[in-house]
């Protein structure tokens, strides 16, 4: 029987990105890291949720005179694109919004919107170099960290269609010394997240095997030997190690390297040519610095070693070329229509609920409205794109930072919303009595194991956090639906306050699966 956590069938609890937080700084593959992605436990917290990195701008960048920028900045910086009043209007409250939220995200972004497969909004915002006062251009190019598992996901969805591989082909079929485990793993599981494969970013310390670079072989030697977290297709899990084995599946299959397939497959077919795979040797003259902020401070973020992230999310884009992209995968100029529709529809457990993931894209919703979507986080960038489907909308935002509140997808989220013409806050207000009186500890026993939420209310608002790492909820406001019903921004998180017959309080959480745990006040 798969053993049951808090939040474990939610799995990747907090969006698109995730996940278990560690240390400020840990060792993988024998590499220390200040920062993978995702979200925050603790002010030094370090998630395993989007792998990739950041491209530090040279020091030695070209001199440009402030009059020049003037001019560049009043060419290039805003692009109207022949707006609509709907549109100026749109511009308008996000000209307003992205500023005033920017401060508490990162030194700079670009964002850029497209409805109705035209570009209505692109523009950059605050600096791409703060010590050298470089303002951030709309056509800078930034690590795009998971978001690139799409890329591989199509990669491999190509195979499928060309007969050369199968969706339920076991791993082992093409990694031939890797362990069964007892069950058969399939493709299908690596990239739906269902494998139970331990994340290597996360999960697995191998002293034995910890290298400061890694081959492909080398990097699935490091994972394979791990048991599982549960049975393949019983549950989700978010694994950057799913999509590690994904690439070397590939090259197993065409013998050729990932680089190269990736190039020659998908990146050219879909005319990207300001989206590469990175090489840390070779300086990129329109990447912006790198950040970190770490409690509250911005300092220059560390460069991560490329061949940890490989397919899990070693690519470098722009905005204009991830747009282009999602033109290319809805023009059928990589996969079929049904393909896509396949790769873009949510996974289906056996007992008939639904994963919150495809193949390479998170399934959501915002207020009610579909979203494909992914992000990406690391040492000194985060990125997040949203397609709304039935509203013909696409969203995608860069940030030159690592921040770990996931401020940078609220934002996102809440640009989406005024792109819809959805409100950005339906937050039912409530008094502080009655806030104050759901602060506690809850804990609840599952499998022998303890599981401690921790509710907080500070500067008028209520926070929760799970004690355990392993639960995978870091601290993050909620938000009031009624009196005793509260949401998270990040995921589909609900918590519901309730009295049992004996008077205590307990908390009921709900993941999008159903409902998950109860959890009673102990203190």
């Amino acid at each position: 029987m798969t053993e049951h956590k808090p939040f474990a069938a939610f799995g990747y609890a907090l969006s698109a990105a995730n996940f278990i937080a560690f240390s400020r700084s840990f060792r993988f593959f024998g590499v220390n890291v200040s920062r993978l992605t995702g979200i925050k436990i603790r002010p030094a917290a370090i998630h395993a949720r989007c792998v990739l990195c950041h491209w530090t701008l040279s020091n030695n960048s070209r001199m440009i005179k402030p009059f020049c920028f003037f001019l560049i900045s009043l060419l290039f910086l805003t692009s109207s694109y022949g707006q609509s009043k709907h549109d100026r209007k749109l511009s308008k409250s996000l000209d307003e919004l992205i500023p005033k939220r920017l401060k508490e995200i990162a030194p700079g972004c670009v964002v850029l919107i497209a409805k109705d497969n035209k570009v209505v909004y692109k523009k950059a915002f605050g600096m791409a170099n703060t010590e050298l006062n470089i303002p951030m251009q709309p056509n800078m190019l930034f690590r795009t960290g998971s978001m690139g598992k799409q890329y591989t996901a199509i990669g491999i969805l190509q195979l499928v269609e060309q007969g050369k591989i199968s969706l339920q082909d076991s791993i082992q079929k093409y990694i031939k010394n890797f362990p069964s485990k007892g069950y058969t793993i399939t493709i299908e599981n690596l990239l739906t997240n269902t494998s139970g494969i331990k994340d290597y970013l996360s999960e697995i310390s191998n002293p034995s095997k910890q290298k400061e670079t890694y081959t492909p072989k080398e990097g699935v030697d490091y994972i394979k030997d791990e048991p599982l977290n549960f049975k393949p297709g019983s549950e989700f899990r978010y694994s950057n190690s799913n999509y590690y084995l994904l690439g070397y599946i590939i090259e197993m299959v065409t013998g050729k390297t990932f680089e190269n397939y990736l190039k020659e497959n998908v990146l050219d077919p879909a005319d990207l040519k300001n989206t590469f795979y990175i090489h840390p040797e070779k300086n990129i003259p329109d990447m912006p610095q790198g950040y970190s902020k770490f409690d509250g401070k911005i300092e220059k973020a560390n460069l991560q070693e490329v061949t940890i992230m490989y397919s899990a999310g070693a690519l470098i884009s722009n905005a204009d070329d991830i747009y282009k992209w999602h033109e290319a995968l809805y023009n059928q100029q990589l996969v079929k229509k049904e393909t896509l529709e396949k790769a873009t529809t949510a996974f289906q457990f056996p007992e008939g609920t639904f994963s919150e993931y495809g193949y390479g894209w998170f399934i959501k919703n915002i207020d009610g409205s579909k979203t494909i979507e992914h992000s990406g986080s690391t040492d000194g960038f985060q990125s997040d794109e949203i397609y709304l489907p039935n509203e013909n909308v696409f969203i995608v935002t860069l940030f030159n930072c690592y921040e770990a509140d996931m401020d940078w997808q609220l934002l996102t989220n809440d640009i989406a919303r005024l792109a819809i013409g959805k409100p950005l806050n339906d937050e039912v207000k409530l008094s502080e009595s009655i806030l104050k009186a759901y602060v506690g500890t809850y804990e609840v026993n599952l499998n022998n194991i303890n599981h401690k939420l921790i509710v907080t209310f500070t500067d008028g608002r209520l926070s929760v956090e799970a004690s355990n790492p392993d639960d995978r909820l870091p601290k993050v406001f909620l938000y009031a639906k009624s009196e005793n019903e509260f949401y998270m921004k990040e995921a589909p998180l609900r918590f519901e306050f309730v009295k049992d017959s004996n008077n205590v309080l307990k908390i009921i959480t709900y993941n999008n699966r159903g409902k998950d745990a109860e959890w009673t006040k102990t203190q």
